[in-house]
């Protein structure tokens, strides 16, 4: 798995406390590209670390990797945080 995230945003610690909680040994690297937000940029922080990636029925504007709860971390296409997803109970 590769997620960008900012790397002075929230994005960033919500994503690093979930991976500890969970247990999961993680890497953050400066990635080679910048966003540019209106007149500044912002630096990106690439995350890695070893989840499987699953596939939803349907969903092809999204990527799904399981940690090992269940808890899935959802990207879009461009490996970008989106969010957090934890599946309903017996999934």
């Amino acid at each position: 798995m590769i997620v960008y995230v900012t790397d002075t945003g929230s994005d960033r610690a919500e994503l690093a406390e979930i991976l500890v909680q969970e247990g999961v040994t993680y890497q953050e690297c400066q990635a080679k590209f910048e966003r540019e937000v209106g007149v500044s940029s912002t630096g990106i922080l690439e995350i890695q670390a070893n989840l499987p990636e699953i596939r939803k029925p349907g969903v092809t504007d999204e990527r799904f990797w399981k940690l090992p709860s269940g808890r899935l971390i959802v990207t879009d296409m461009e490996n970008n945080l989106d969010r957090i997803e934890t599946p309903p109970p017996g999934k």
